[in-house]
């Protein structure tokens, strides 16, 4: 079972490439077919460190390599009858940047890689933590929908501003994530244009950068989990002409996307998409079916990591962002880098409401819509989500994170995490000591936190809103909130510490005292 979806996997790859040319049967006397000369792609890009990377090359014949440069080395080596790959290793660069040109010969046919070294050094994890710092959603805004068709005001909130940003800037943030949905806005096969919803996406990120904010964008619902639209991931998962189907217009998508922001600077990342499932939330077939949804998705990463690279420009190293199943943290572990021609651009994204009975919301036993009010080593009985995440529960998942990518030099942003505004007092300073405590674990960790604010202004479950999106101003008490979220990430000060934070959570009630 395996086996074959490799074997469709590769079929269908070497289609979308053009690695496979088929000739006319003429007479029904078959032809050997002829096999086109391909390079994967021509352009590779490295930082100041030496370092490697590679292609594949589809030939005929066995390919010939040279390259006049002597801080260029090559290795070439056949994978199949036609199908070889080409190890490009550049020396440090002590220098300015600089450019090669290997020649690849197939027959009386060549094709020339470009190979650009940087005279910067690779950006460490944690210097990217440190860029990227607090971050903040405007959750359910660009990416709300209705009807089938997304809408920036469907879910209650108004269009947002530049003087919000303004706001969001002077507050510390130094990173907005604008989740964006595209339902009703892309036009029929075969070109599945966007309609003008892109300008509006280009106003937002001129907010950005006139308020000098970094900005995350992606596709965010679409269809996947079970929603029914386009980017639907259960029928691609079990059907391969769908899935090709489905894989084709993510690349024109996304390809658009790019070509909008061909010339926009650094500031600008795309992530590719939000949350991918097949309906269940990672408790479906995905735990049945021999690790073929997971492959899956990893093919999806590596079609949006093709298609922005392809249109050059900025995109060639822009910083891209890509998520494991279903979004979260829990099921990393089946996330595979895609590849990619820009050596250090990638970021991993995952997701974190844990405990999530204490930061979000639940049904409890009698219906009603709640959540429990504390959390932590000094929480009430009763009154905490007693077996499940606590401090070191939370550390625990960071360290993983920092282990599996962080240490490997792959920087790591929590897209999404909130907690929801509670009433002053007791509860809301359990709040505050859990956010401040996530946010410095995850700094700790070489991770940086992108709060989810969901609009919603009141007090209480499922009310998650920092601030008004109308006018840029707090909401309740966020204040004091966001300040203490913003020491967390920037304050490297030798008395600051986890445990100082652990130390000074709110006092346990008098009768729960031993």
């Amino acid at each position: 079972m395996k086996t074959n979806y490799i074997l469709q996997i590769l079929l269908s790859l070497l289609l979308s490439v053009g690695f496979i040319s088929c000739s006319d049967d003429k007479d029904n006397n078959l032809a050997p077919d002829r096999i086109n000369f391909v390079i994967e792609n021509d352009v590779l890009y490295f930082q100041k460190e030496s370092n490697t990377n590679s292609l594949r090359i589809k030939s005929e014949v066995y390919p010939q390599i040279s390259c006049p440069e002597d801080w260029v080395e090559l290795n070439l080596e056949r994978l199949t009858a036609s199908i070889y790959r080409l190890d490009v290793k550049v020396a440090a660069n002590t220098g300015d940047d600089r450019t090669a040109s290997v020649t690849i010969t197939s027959g009386t046919e060549s094709k020339t890689l470009t190979i650009n070294q940087s005279s910067q050094p690779q950006a460490s994890a944690y210097e990217v933590a440190s860029w990227l710092g607090l971050g903040w959603n405007a959750g359910n805004q660009m990416d709300s929908y209705k009807n089938g068709v997304a809408s920036e005001t469907s879910d209650g909130n108004p269009m947002l501003t530049q003087e919000l940003f303004y706001k969001i800037k002077a507050a510390g943030i130094k990173t907005v994530r604008i989740p964006v949905t595209w339902i009703g806005h892309i036009g029929p096969a075969p070109d599945y244009i966007i309609d003008d919803r892109l300008e509006r996406v280009a106003e937002i990120v001129g907010y950005a950068e006139k308020a000098g904010l970094n900005i995350i964008i992606n596709i965010h619902h679409d269809g996947s989990g079970g929603y029914g639209f386009w980017l639907d991931f259960k029928p691609a998962a079990a059907n391969v002409a769908k899935n090709l189907e489905v894989e084709d217009q993510i690349r024109k998508v996304w390809t658009q996307i790019a070509k909008r922001f061909v010339d926009t600077g650094d500031f600008l990342i795309f992530e590719a998409f939000n949350e991918i499932h097949d309906g269940d939330w990672g408790w479906g077939a995905n735990l049945t079916d021999n690790g073929h949804q997971y492959n899956l998705l990893n093919e999806w990463l590596q079609v949006f990591v093709d298609a922005v690279r392809s249109t050059g420009g900025k995109n060639a190293t822009r910083y891209l962002g890509v998520a494991g199943y279903a979004g979260g943290w829990e099921l990393i572990e089946h996330l595979e880098l895609p590849k990619d021609p820009a050596i250090g651009r990638l970021l991993v994204s995952v997701h974190c409401y844990s405990p999530g009975k204490f930061c979000m919301e639940f049904y409890d036993e009698g219906g009603n819509y709640t959540y429990f009010p504390e959390w932590g080593h000094t929480a009430t009985e009763g009154k905490y989500p007693a077996d499940d995440v606590d401090e070191e529960g939370l550390e625990d998942i960071f360290r993983g994170l920092k282990e599996r990518f962080t240490d490997k030099n792959i920087p790591v942003y929590i897209g999404e995490f909130t907690c929801t505004n509670r009433p002053a007092g007791r509860e809301s300073a359990f709040r505050d000591y859990y956010l401040e405590y996530f946010c410095k674990a995850a700094h700790d960790c070489g991770l940086s936190p992108v709060f989810w604010d969901n609009g919603g202004k009141g007090i209480g479950a499922g009310q998650g809103a920092i601030f008004d999106r109308q006018t840029g101003d707090y909401i309740h008490y966020n204040e004091a909130s966001v300040a203490a979220m913003v020491r967390a990430v920037s304050d490297d000060s030798p008395e600051y510490t986890l445990k100082s934070i652990y130390d000074r959570a709110p006092a346990a009630e008098e009768d729960d005292k031993q």
